[in-house]
């Protein structure tokens, strides 16, 4: 085989974020929600007798938040539900070798909360960090 620098020169292939999210078999939770480029996956878990809402966001969106932390909010036909993140720093992480991040952030929740989205129909979520406002569309009969 001979050397070639034409096979230096070559632009390397890219793998799109969208590719990435599709490939994924994330077993740490229930896909629940997507947008154009990124998939959120949430559970509703229960530590201690008290419940809270593990979520887990991957595909291109990407942050730093410290000290202030993020919201969630929950869009019914005629009501809204806002959680406040659990912990106030909020840190995106890189997918080895790939341009999509994942982000783990939990949210406190009351029982009455938890019955309340287990419940109702969900027709969008909302992440809400410092001034960037994320919404995701319910994948249909995800949570129960």
């Amino acid at each position: 085989m001979a050397f070639s620098f034409l096979n230096l020169l070559k632009p390397k292939s890219t793998i799109s974020v969208s590719e990435i999210i599709s490939e994924i078999d994330f077993k740490g939770g229930t896909k629940y929600a997507e947008n154009s480029s990124n998939t959120v996956y949430l559970d509703i878990e229960e530590l201690g007798g008290f419940p809270f809402i593990k979520t887990m966001i991957i595909g291109d969106f990407s942050t730093k938040i410290k000290r202030i932390g993020c919201t969630l909010s929950f869009i019914f036909e005629n009501d809204s539900l806002v959680l406040s993140s659990d912990n106030n720093d909020v840190e995106s992480n890189q997918i080895k070798n790939t341009p999509a991040y994942y982000t783990e952030i939990d949210f406190e929740l009351t029982e009455e909360e938890s019955a309340k989205i287990s419940s109702e129909q969900v027709l969008e979520i909302q992440y809400t960090f410092k001034d960037k406002i994320l919404a995701f569309n319910p994948i249909p009969n995800q949570i129960q």
